[in-house]
């Protein structure tokens, strides 16, 4: 099972993470600062207490120095004979301090293990003193004390900071999460509205539309598609209900002939009139729901996307073929069509989609204009598109509303709703075959009555 993800928690985890990583930063800085102080203030103090035993001692006054500070310890060597210890050695008499040649006039700090087994640090030092009738002695000293009080003030400023980083990473983590959860409540909102528009009925949700009390560029553009979607999932379900109501009403009119042909038949079956015609009338309504059916389901196989076979078409012969097949339909079909091609004939395209389209065009141009009107196919070249014309003049004067219906399934004009050949199809058929192959369509009607659609064909 796939683990589910939260934007909230990531936004959460990453602004403390990323604070987080600063303030270690921030407070390692702050402890390897304050611990080198505290190791430069040790040894600053160790190297005064050196000068001053150094001091006491060429003036006889070191007595009062182990007096005091009688935590430290020291040891002296004049030409590598000791010549004086603290007080505090005195219980360890065979103990002898760390002894290492250094340079004349230099220190050293090194860690040592005091007599009482504690840690600490011991300063070397080595020097020359002179002596009051002239001549030099090489002295050395070394002044050891216990660090344990250094090490209980730098691991008590080590808990200190460690307490401080944990308790601003609380601090810091509460206030994302309440910056975090301010910042996301429009989109919180938006998920309530999106639950009660689940939660609604039917009829409630007709009118539900999605909204922010405050503006925020990106919940706005959310809100836009939302409200968008609704809108054209309302404007879907409407048509899909007006062409269902339309399918029943195209399938219901040949059934209710059929039966009350049938009907009239059976109860007067030696009519002679009705044997007479009665073969044909069936065979005719019974072709009428044929056509009805197999331009639904081509209706239905253009509105998903269909297999293109793209090939050189030469749209003269084309144009030739459609007339031919139409001449059963429309007798005077070749004094009719006027083509003007001003381009090369052959045109790259899917052979069904290009005929499917000027035959339902050229078929609606002939039946929806007046008898013996001209029909103009234009095949224009304009660089970049091939644009395929055909204007005939319209007997009805449509508003845009109207036109922009037009391509609505099964939809009719109310003076041509009983046709038994035109169901309202075909330009729905075109408009889906145009969709799937990228053909922009339009379609106009100027104010002298011509009724325009144009097909543009990427070259």
């Amino acid at each position: 099972m796939m683990k589910t993800r939260s934007i909230k928690r990531n936004l959460i985890n990453s602004i403390s993470a990323i604070f987080g990583l600063f303030i270690i930063i921030v407070f390692t800085f702050v402890d390897v600062s304050v611990d080198d102080w505290a190791q430069q203030q040790f040894k600053f103090e160790l190297q005064e207490k050196t000068n001053q035993i150094k001091t006491s001692t060429h003036e006889n006054t070191a007595s009062t120095s182990d007096n005091s500070n009688n935590h430290y310890v020291y040891q002296i060597w004049k030409n590598n004979q000791t010549i004086k210890r603290s007080a505090s050695l005195h219980p360890y008499p065979e103990l002898d301090l760390l002894h290492t040649k250094i340079p004349i006039n230099s220190y050293k700090l090194v860690n040592v293990t005091m007599p009482n087994n504690e840690p600490g640090q011991a300063l070397l030092s080595s020097y020359i003193h002179r002596n009051k009738d002239g001549s030099s002695d090489y002295m050395y000293i070394t002044v050891s004390t216990s660090t344990k009080s250094l090490d209980r003030m730098t691991g008590l400023l080590d808990i200190l900071l460690i307490g401080s980083f944990l308790f601003s990473m609380i601090i810091m983590r509460i206030v994302a999460k309440k910056i975090v959860q301010k910042g996301l409540y429009p989109l919180e909102s938006l998920n309530r509205q999106i639950k009660k528009f689940n939660n609604n009925n039917t009829y409630s949700n007709n009118d539900f539309a999605f909204y922010e009390h405050k503006s925020y560029s990106e919940i706005d553009l959310i809100i836009k598609e939302l409200n968008n979607f609704l809108t054209n999932n309302r404007n879907n379900i409407e048509n899909e209900k007006r062409i269902t109501s339309d399918i029943a009403h195209e399938i219901k009119t040949p059934i209710a002939e059929l039966i009350t042909l049938t009907e009239v038949h059976q109860r007067f079956p030696n009519d002679a009139r009705l044997a007479e015609t009665f073969t044909d009338d069936i065979l005719q309504i019974s072709n009428r729901m044929r056509v009805i059916v197999e331009n639904l389901l081509l209706l239905q196989r253009t509105s998903s996307t269909i297999e293109l076979y793209k090939e050189p078409i030469d749209i003269t012969l084309l144009l030739n073929s459609i007339q031919h097949e139409l001449t059963f339909k429309y007798q005077d079909i070749v004094n009719r069509i006027q083509l003007k091609a001003h381009l090369d004939t052959v045109i790259i395209a899917d052979n069904f989609s290009l005929k499917t389209i000027l035959t339902n065009l050229i078929d609606n141009a002939l039946f929806y204009s007046p008898p013996a009107s001209t029909i103009q196919i234009n095949v224009l070249n304009n660089t970049h598109n091939i644009i395929i014309e055909v204007i005939n003049i319209a007997t009805i004067n449509y508003s845009e509303t109207e036109i922009k219906k037009l391509i609505q399934p099964l939809y009719q004009y109310d003076s041509s709703r009983s046709d038994d050949n035109h169901y309202g199809l075909g330009l729905s058929i075109i408009n889906n075959i145009c969709k799937i192959n990228q053909y922009p369509l339009s379609i106009t009607q100027t104010i002298t009555g011509d009724f325009t659609v144009t097909v543009s064909i990427a070259q």
